[in-house]
């Protein structure tokens, strides 16, 4: 069904991007693997069995994009049959005192960035009435940890677009999955960690509360599951006949996902509090 169809997997030099890229190339797929930097998808496209094809794609930038959607079209005469959008930065810190231009940036990417890739591939998938999109969310698109505002809220707004985009294009013959992983094990943590770092400084009036939490973070992402496990699933929404609208890696996380969805806030409050350290006042 999916021999050679091409796909396009934003932010594919590392991490989950790059298991998702290798993965979709290992079973048939003509995989369109696109990073800021060429040289960081060196190491890429020599995984694929000559089905990877390295892009320049920079998402926050329109020109790049366009200049992009080019390139593909050069290099096959098919139309896009599925587009990953996985390109992602994390901003973490408190909200009173992240600076408004990281915020920007962590939207700029996680979002605006999203949304300038979908429109530009839209077109083509509409005209030929077939076609994928996955987006790539985070289990922190639903349940948001303190200290994680910027990048928790710029993922409940990628489950927001999913949802309008999937009714959207369902009349057309096109179908939209998200994929929300929770930690996993690539160096995304590492990003997460150091964006904590200037907030622990002496005076910094939630340095305790950081350091709390900081300390339960960073054993999250060495001990989880392998980015395998996230390509997975977006190969599923990729070819299944009736995809799942929500996938979430691993599904050890539906249970949390359902408390927080059941219990009143105040419970789910005291639950998270225990877990990561970061307790309510008495």
């Amino acid at each position: 069904l999916h021999m050679l169809k091409p796909v396009l997997v934003t932010g594919a030099s590392s991490g989950i991007g790059e298991a998702i890229a290798v993965h979709l190339a290992h079973k048939g797929f003509t995989v369109f693997a696109a990073a800021r930097r060429l040289k960081a998808l060196d190491a890429l496209t020599g995984l694929g069995g000559g089905r990877i094809h390295a892009l320049a794609l920079d998402v926050t930038d329109a020109a790049s994009i366009e200049q992009a959607i080019s390139a593909i079209a050069q290099q096959t005469d098919q139309p896009l049959f599925g587009l990953v959008n996985c390109a992602g930065v994390s901003v973490t810190g408190p909200v009173e005192s992240v600076p408004l231009e990281e915020w920007k940036r962590q939207y700029e990417t996680n979002v605006f960035g999203l949304v300038g890739v979908t429109q530009a591939v839209l077109p083509q998938m509409r005209e030929a009435g077939m076609g994928r999109i996955v987006n790539i969310g985070s289990v922190a698109g639903r349940i948001a940890a303190p200290f994680f505002g910027p990048y928790a809220s710029s993922k409940h707004a990628v489950e927001g677009i999913s949802d309008s985009l999937r009714r959207e294009l369902a009349p057309k013959g096109l179908q939209v999955s998200l994929v929300r992983p929770g930690f996993i094990n690539t160096h995304f943590g590492d990003q997460e960690h150091e964006s904590l770092q200037p907030y622990l400084a002496e005076g910094e009036p939630y340095a305790g509360d950081v350091a709390t939490f900081a300390k339960w973070h960073e054993r999250g992402h060495p001990n989880a599951v392998a980015p395998s496990e996230v390509a997975e699933s977006v190969h599923h929404a990729l070819t299944a006949q009736k995809p799942h609208s929500r996938y979430t890696v691993p599904s050890s996380y539906l249970p949390s996902l359902a408390i927080r969805n059941l219990m009143p806030s105040a419970i789910t409050d005291r639950i998270f509090g225990k877990i990561t350290g970061v307790k309510p006042n008495p």
